[in-house]
Parts: C-alpha cells; sequence; structure tokens
C-alpha cells in the first residue's frame, strides 16, 4: 500500500522538473539561411560552397533506380565521380525508368568536405537529356 501512496508525490515531482526546464533553458532563435551555390551556372539549391567541378556533354549513361522513387545514372569511366553513379537534382519525369539509356549533359559538383561523406551518388545537375531507345 505504500507505493499507491508515492505514485502521486514521483509524478509531481516529475511535472514541476519538466515545467523549471522548460523556462530556463530556450535556445535562441538563430535565423536560418538556405545553402546557395557560388556557381552562377547552378540552377538547383546545393550546399555552401558548391562550385561546378566538370562538364560533361552528350555523356550516355544507364538509369537506375534505388529505393522508392529515387533515380540515379550510372556512371561509367567518370573517374571523378568516385562513387560509381551520378546523382541528379533535376532528374527529368520522363527519365524515371530502371534501365533506360539516356545521352545527358551537364556539371558535375563538388562542395567543401564531400569526399569525407557517405554519399550514394555525386552530385550532378543536367542541363540537357536526350532519352536513347
Amino acid at each position: 500500500m505504500k507505493l499507491v501512496k508515492i505514485y502521486p508525490a514521483v509524478i509531481s515531482v516529475l511535472l514541476l522538473s519538466a515545467a523549471a526546464c522548460e523556462k530556463g533553458n530556450t535556445l535562441p532563435d538563430i535565423p536560418r539561411t538556405d545553402p546557395v551555390p557560388i556557381d552562377s551556372r547552378l540552377t538547383c539549391t546545393w550546399r555552401q560552397g558548391s562550385t561546378v567541378d566538370s562538364i560533361f556533354t552528350n555523356y550516355t549513361s544507364e538509369v537506375k533506380q534505388i529505393g522508392d522513387g529515387q533515380f540515379i545514372l550510372h556512371a561509367d569511366g567518370i573517374k571523378k565521380a568516385y562513387t560509381g553513379y551520378l546523382g541528379a537534382c533535376n532528374f527529368p519525369e520522363a527519365a524515371k525508368k530502371d534501365g533506360l539509356h539516356m545521352k545527358v549533359s551537364g556539371y558535375l559538383i563538388i562542395y567543401p568536405g564531400m569526399t569525407k561523406e557517405d554519399i550514394f551518388a555525386n552530385p550532378f545537375e543536367i542541363t540537357s537529356y536526350q532519352v536513347l531507345k
């Protein structure tokens, strides 16, 4: 029976301590800014410091689907694409089909610290494309 009398006391203490934490421990309101690319050729929103590393013209690639609704391009022979894939920020709806072949032109993007991250595809921005039959 002693436990029944202790429960209300414990609950009261927890509620009071939670209320005390909320009053004195608020984080400052820091305005957030969206990442803006340094390179004016880029149209997608990339991380701060993003620049064009390489320009590709009429590169033929195969579309790969990863997960639900995400598509990347296989990057055979592109040494700067160390992941082996290109992840386009502006992947065209007409090309979202696993195994489809397409010819793309665009920018390979780099940003500070990118090689230290675990990414599944190198950042890429498509400037033009053609679906191949």
